[in-house]
């Protein structure tokens, strides 16, 4: 809004202007804006000023002094991100204050187009886990009683089951799990996917078999002694006595470093290359398991909380099976 504008409101509206500031910012979540285009803007101001460029060129900026910089974010980066962050850092700066945007111009559009290409680097996805891996995991890992084996092997099969990122497995509570007699239901408290961050409920069916992920949670809760109405972590820190293992008093979330270190020293002696799975396999491992058996495509997006169905598609592998319906069905 400009000064003028500003200068002919009414009173009673002069007064509203303080809060658009903190209300546009909050129009993206925090860590995109404060992390990201807060920063990416300040490193374009820097390099204007370490250029000779003017302080009033910064904002509005002109393109093709945007699109100098570009260039040599390109010149000195390895990937695509640099130069992606920097568009749209000054993209979203010169629309908060409804300015002409140097991003909107052809000039700066193709030079971010020619730097996506020249860094793009083609993407290894990591292999979904399998169900007889995690059967093998289970075998090598279930002794009765043993709390601290036990919370391995419900964090791989919930993991799997209800499609679940490292970061909504680890912030799972006590509270955030329904049990009933035929399936459980895990509530989401914030995915990346949800936009207004107002969680999902995911249920998770009781199957009867070794690798139940409900009967295996109702043992950990047991001989973790979590009662019912706790609010602890589901998997948290865990402290050594004379008999086995308890929950820490503080009552921390398991660290991410730790959940990896668990998870492959449960499936290393069961996969050729370790190095090829990573926490993400159980979650594209129980996406592709549901989609190689017909699952339908609404229900099974919405279990796994996908924003697009690109996105969705990226998590799955075809078996050959799948992928050989395709020529059998040619009438050839």
């Amino acid at each position: 809004m400009h000064s003028e504008e500003i200068n002919s409101l009414p009173d009673v509206l002069a007064g509203g202007v303080s809060l658009l500031p903190e209300l546009l910012t909050g129009s993206r979540a925090p860590n995109t804006t404060a992390e990201t285009y807060k920063r990416g803007f300040k490193r374009w101001c820097d390099w204007a000023l370490s250029n000779n460029i003017p302080s009033k060129d910064t904002l509005p900026a002109r393109a093709f002094h945007v699109a100098l910089y570009l260039a040599s974010l390109i010149q000195s980066a390895n990937s695509p991100s640099p130069i992606v962050n920097a568009f749209y850092s000054i993209k979203w700066h010169h629309e908060l204050l409804d300015l002409p945007s140097p991003t909107d111009t052809n000039l700066v559009k193709h030079v971010l187009e020619a730097g996506k290409r020249r860094l793009c680097k083609p993407v290894k996805k990591k292999e979904p886990i399998t169900v007889p891996v995690l059967e093998k995991a289970y075998y090598s890992l279930y002794k009765e009683l043993n709390v601290y084996n036990q919370r391995t092997i419900c964090a791989l099969l919930l993991s799997f089951a209800a499609f679940l990122r490292s970061n909504e497995l680890l912030n799972l509570r006590r509270c955030d799990i329904e049990i009933f007699p035929m399936y459980m239901s895990v509530f989401i408290q914030s995915s990346k996917t949800d936009k207004y961050r107002d969680g999902a409920w995911v249920p998770v069916a009781r199957t009867g078999t070794v690798l139940c992920p409900v009967d295996n949670l109702e043992k950990y809760l047991l001989w973790a002694k979590i009662s019912n109405d706790s609010d602890c972590f589901l998997f948290s820190q865990l402290t050594k006595t004379k008999t086995g293992y308890r929950l820490r008093e503080t009552q921390s979330s398991l660290a991410y470093s730790n959940l990896r270190k668990l998870f492959i020293d449960a499936v290393k002696p069961f996969v050729k290359d370790v190095k090829s799975f990573c926490l993400h396999s159980l979650r594209s491992g129980g996406a592709t398991a549901a989609a190689n058996r017909g699952i339908p495509d609404r229900l099974f997006k919405r279990h796994g909380r996908w924003s697009s169905e690109s996105a969705k598609d990226g998590y799955v592998k075809d078996s050959i099976d799948e992928r050989l319906r395709v020529s059998q069905c040619l009438g050839l």
